[in-house]
């Protein structure tokens, strides 16, 4: 039986899983909790990373090293840069990358790779749990950075730099960690703001909605896996 690993960077991103899942154990490795125990009858990892790049790789790390999980799922909302890509839609990780990092320095240095390209398996388990919820789906690049975009500058940037689906701040992170592992990963992203001047006051109506949205797939993954 496969373990899976499941991350979300907010406590609300994680709540609807916790309460569907048997814990049989609560442990806490360098402040970040981790609730062991089954969902659907498979063995998960549940666990709450907290925002940014740092703090999710660290996380990734210590749910790989010491729990030895076979797949990472992340789980959370984003901020779309697509016109096509509502709030409330949601996004499946085709790849990641880091924003904030040279296209040249993630080339050249290690682990020499520009991209990080999400699982095929979790991917196809995504989509068919989406259609089963009537949830419209998008498949595409999800970038994250060590900020909240919320300027129409920034925003014009990323898109003209990276084609990118979404933008947050932890996949890029958690997908490096996952690939230099070799674990197959999935990031699952709901939009809950249009990463603009509007976006927090359109984050802080849908954030609550969009995370619950976006857990209720993972557990329909986990189901089918």
């Amino acid at each position: 039986m496969k373990k899976i690993g499941i991350i979300g960077a907010m406590q609300i991103e994680i709540d609807l899983l916790l309460d569907k899942m048997e814990v049989v154990d609560e442990l806490m490795y360098a402040g970040f909790p981790f609730y062991v125990g089954t969902l659907y009858g498979k063995e998960i990892v549940l666990t709450r990373c907290g925002v940014g790049k740092v703090n999710s790789a660290s996380c990734t790390q210590i749910l790989i090293d010491k729990f030895n999980v076979e797949y990472i799922i992340n789980t959370g909302i984003a901020g779309s840069l697509k016109d096509n890509i509502g709030i409330c839609d949601v996004v499946l990780s085709s790849d990641v990358t880091h924003h904030d990092v040279r296209k040249d320095q993630m080339r050249n240095l290690f682990p020499f790779q520009e991209t990080f390209i999400a699982s095929e398996e979790l991917i196809k388990l995504a989509v068919k749990a989406c259609a089963s919820k009537d949830i419209n789906c998008h498949i595409g690049r999800i970038i994250s950075g060590e900020c909240f975009v919320e300027n129409h500058e920034l925003r014009s940037s990323l898109i003209k730099n990276y084609s990118p689906a979404c933008v947050e701040m932890e996949s890029s992170s958690i997908g490096h960690v996952a690939f230099i592992n070799n674990i197959p990963f999935l990031i699952i992203r709901s939009i809950s703001d249009n990463a603009d001047e509007e976006a927090i006051n359109t984050y802080s109506n849908f954030e609550k909605i969009a995370g619950e949205q976006s857990a209720s797939i993972v557990s329909e993954i986990v189901r089918s896996i």
